[in-house]
């Protein structure tokens, strides 16, 4: 009978906290007072949302890396995937304990939902004294007062986190149609990006799940990025990137996020850059097939540009693959037979010729030849191809064959 006035007791103070709309960090000193131990709140990339801060913990090696950074470091991170913490907390409804090696108290770990999907963790440390039965009930009834805390303050960041999440769900899927609806929703929700849009999707079949887990992975790409936001879409990581400075996004920001792709054994592909929200489905798909393409084409990169692979895609979506063979320019098919025959190297110096645009010195370095050497190399192709070199739609027809030839020795046997 007294645990019960107690436990109504401590229901009507968090109930009059939470009506007064004194704010997350409010209810996070309540919680402290009643539970009588320092707490943590994260999301489930173990990103603090909030915590105690009265009680200083210094001699637990695991709470003081949160605490300094407000987030676990990789190592961390892979260590309690390998040891199946996540696993515990996704199977366990009701509060749990848990003890490892590094962390020098016990925990009390506990789940806050909102509408039957798990959002935030709140993770008790047994610092101040050792944990009691009625305290798994306490750290349920906080997660319960968490749960509507979250759910009815609009401006914290976790709140932002997941309705930026269900915005980019709806471009993805092409639920909008009407560019003025989606300036409204990034006014809603605070949401602001450059003028050119990209669209990256990183595949993570590879991913060494030992290590990481997908909501961690899409917070570390989304860091690598300014004026970025990533979902987890389709098993995937895609993220709706912007800027206004192309050179630096190019040099910078995905220099960075290449280096994290290749270290991570990943795959990704980006769209070409578009200009409207209501495009973003459009070039989702282009990301998609970037990828399709480059691990077909180049196994050897991991970054894929689909403006790279774009008249591939073009190529491949030809209902019949074979019958592009038509199409091939039959002079090309005799340089190619002049080169078996002669042992010289005319096909590979024409497409170089071709790709720089008919710049003889450019080509001659890329050859590493002398451009007087290429320039009669030229006459001598010209002659055996028996067009005219300054016809544009010839030139089109040779490059387009080039590339044909090339699709084609890698997508059929």
């Amino acid at each position: 009978m007294e645990q019960n006035l107690h436990f109504s007791q401590i229901s009507l103070r968090l109930f009059k906290t939470l009506s007064e709309a004194s704010g997350l960090q409010a209810l996070v000193d309540l919680g402290y007072e009643i539970l009588g131990n320092p707490f943590t709140i994260t999301d489930h990339s173990v990103k603090v949302l909030a915590s105690t801060g009265e009680t200083k913990v210094t001699d637990d090696p695991v709470w003081n890396e949160l605490k300094m950074n407000n987030h676990f470091i990789f190592q961390t991170y892979s260590y309690y995937v390998r040891n199946s913490l996540f696993n515990e907390i996704t199977r366990n409804e009701a509060p749990f304990y848990w003890s490892d090696p590094y962390c020098k108290y016990r925990r009390l770990i506990g789940k806050i939902r909102i509408n039957k999907r798990d959002v935030a963790i709140l993770v008790a440390c047994a610092h101040n004294r050792d944990f009691k039965e009625r305290d798994e009930e306490l750290v349920s009834l906080l997660c319960d007062a968490f749960s509507i805390e979250l759910q009815k303050t609009k401006y914290i960041d976790f709140s932002q986190v997941l309705m930026h999440q269900n915005f980019l769900y709806d471009l993805l899927n092409g639920m909008y149609e009407d560019e003025r609806l989606i300036v409204e929703r990034l006014k809603i929700l605070g949401l602001k990006f450059k003028r050119k849009l990209f669209v990256i999707n990183i595949d993570i079949q590879n991913l060494d799940r030992s290590k990481s887990t997908l909501p961690y992975m899409r917070d570390e790409v989304e860091n690598k990025l300014v004026n970025a936001k990533a979902i987890v879409y389709n098993q995937n990581v895609v993220v709706l990137a912007s800027c206004e400075n192309d050179r630096h996004f190019q040099e910078i920001e995905l220099k960075n996020l290449k280096e994290f792709i290749h270290n991570n054994n990943l795959r990704a592909g980006i769209s070409r850059p578009f200009l409207k929200l209501t495009d973003v489905k459009e070039h989702y798909l282009e990301s998609t097939e970037a990828i399709k393409l480059g691990n077909l084409m180049n196994k050897k990169q991991s970054f894929y540009k689909y403006e790279d692979y774009l008249i591939f895609d073009l190529i491949n979506s030809y209902s019949d693959t074979q019958k592009w063979k038509k199409f091939i320019h039959q002079s090309l098919i005799r340089l190619i037979e002049y080169d078996k025959e002669n042992g010289t190297d005319y096909f590979r110096s024409f497409y170089t010729y071709l790709c720089n645009f008919k710049n003889v010195k450019d080509s001659a370095t890329i050859l590493n030849i002398h451009r007087n050497t290429l320039f009669h190399r030229m006459e001598k192709i010209e002659s055996l191809l028996d067009v005219d070199l300054n016809d544009g739609d010839v030139l089109f027809q040779l490059y387009l064959s080039y590339k044909i030839l090339e699709f084609l020795k890698i997508a059929l046997p």
